[in-house]
């Protein structure tokens, strides 16, 4: 089995041309889905498309969805964190102890079981060979990094529309590539 998971494209709320955050994307984010389609069409054989409900995340997939011939289900537990103040994961001790220092908020820590659950039907309904693209927050595939590759301390930004990629190896997640931005051009590139 095989993760895709890519950030939302360039939403107006970005860019400061909407008030509320769950905006829309913008003409740069929808031109980022477009590329990201054609991408993936190109170079992935994908079987489901999962997507957070959220204007932008749902744009995204059913853009990308286009290319790719897929229906896109979404999952509400794919939502972006809603308390920034508690959002970071907590720092180790030393950079040589990759445990936690200090306890989780406890909100965050609602957000980690949210997003496990989430995690777990999509890999329960999936098949062994399955292929998921997943189409979130950054908060979200943070999260979802440092879930699946047990790392509670990782600190990862995406940008907009680059992709991480993970394989099942029988045991363990393996980490194949993360921020993938092959697929834009440096003019569309966008935090």
């Amino acid at each position: 089995m095989k993760l895709l998971l890519t950030r939302h494209g360039q939403s107006q709320w970005q860019t400061g041309t909407a008030s509320e955050p769950d905006a829309p994307l913008s003409a740069l984010g929808k031109l980022q889905a477009h590329r990201l389609g054609e991408y993936l069409a190109r170079r992935e054989r994908l079987t489901r498309i999962v997507a957070s409900p959220l204007r932008r995340a749902r744009q995204t997939a059913e853009i990308a969805a286009l290319y790719l011939n897929l229906p896109v289900t979404f999952d509400a537990d794919l939502r972006e964190f809603d308390n920034w103040d508690a959002a970071n994961p907590p720092s180790s001790t030393t950079m040589w102890q990759p445990d936690a220092a200090t306890p989780l908020h406890p909100e965050y820590l609602a957000f980690c079981t949210r997003i496990q659950e989430a995690l777990e039907r999509m890999i329960d309904g999936g098949v062994a060979d399955g292929n998921i693209l997943i189409v979130a927050h950054g908060g979200t595939i943070g999260t979802l990094l440092r879930l699946l590759l047990g790392a509670p301390t990782m600190r990862i930004w995406t940008p907009n529309t680059a992709l991480h990629s993970l394989r099942w190896m029988e045991e363990f997640w393996l980490l194949r590539y993360t921020n993938n931005q092959e697929h834009l051009p440096q003019p569309l590139r966008s935090s």
